[in-house]
């Protein structure tokens, strides 16, 4: 393990019952970044959410990499979870989050990191999927996604353009408002951007697009309806909480 530098990056990556083959795409992206940020030390944290089937031969891979935490949360909570539980143990000035099989690739890592170097106002950065990205979602998720646009740009702010792309990046002092959030689903990010924007809190953007590879899955009317009530708890009903 290299020892020498401080770390510098964190990269927290939520896990799921990921496909097989996952820890040798994992490596593949780290000897990229090693490649791309040769000054720069990175810890990658996995955050195990209740996976029912790991095999143990990519988890053990998965330890003999360099800078590697695994950390096995035996019940599943979320996506929101992993990440309040993988950001809790990060050692990192900066922290990124993103999909164990780096959906987007790892030029959003190098460019995020980028964008903390060069702008020490922005705090918080988010990833913007293209229109290619939409145009490759299943109906159900892409109207869905739309829909949650249009209503972040109501409720949220009109210059925030997407919240749900799967790859953030924040400066070690916005991790308190990580940790206050209190949503375990996909839009916890709704909820920590809205706290973000009311504190002024700087934010910017990178553009993204899905690797070639990428096979998208489609959520059940179940899932959809869950994450719309929980919007309207996060949006709605905490802006009319918050006005008595």
């Amino acid at each position: 393990m290299k020892t020498e530098k401080q770390v510098t990056i964190s990269i927290v990556l939520p896990c799921y019952n990921p496909a097989p083959g996952w820890s040798r795409i994992l490596q593949t992206c780290i000897c990229e970044l090693e490649e791309k940020l040769p000054d720069v030390t990175i810890e990658y944290i996995v955050s195990n959410d209740g996976s029912t089937g790991l095999d143990s031969n990519e988890v053990d891979h998965l330890l003999t990499l360099q800078n590697v935490i695994f950390q096995d949360n035996a019940v599943n909570e979320g996506k929101g979870s992993a990440i309040r539980k993988g950001t809790l143990v990060a050692q990192g000035d900066i922290i990124i989050y993103t999909d164990i099989d780096f959906p987007f690739g790892t030029d959003p890592v190098v460019e995020m990191a980028q964008i903390f170097e060069q702008n020490p106002d922005c705090w918080f950065v988010y990833g913007n999927r293209n229109s290619e990205y939409f145009r490759n979602l299943p109906l159900k998720r892409k109207l869905f996604s739309k829909g949650l646009q249009l209503m972040n740009r109501i409720f949220l702010n009109k210059h925030i353009t997407d919240t749900q792309a799967g790859i953030k990046g924040l400066r070690r002092e916005v991790l308190p408002e990580v940790q206050d959030t209190k949503t375990n689903t996909f839009v916890f990010e709704v909820e920590l951007i809205r706290k973000l924007i009311r504190k002024g809190i700087g934010i910017d953007k990178v553009n993204v697009s899905a690797k070639p590879s990428i096979v998208f899955t489609d959520f059940s009317m179940k899932v959809l309806f869950r994450e719309a009530v929980n919007f309207a708890r996060i949006t709605i009903l905490s802006g009319l909480w918050s006005d008595l």
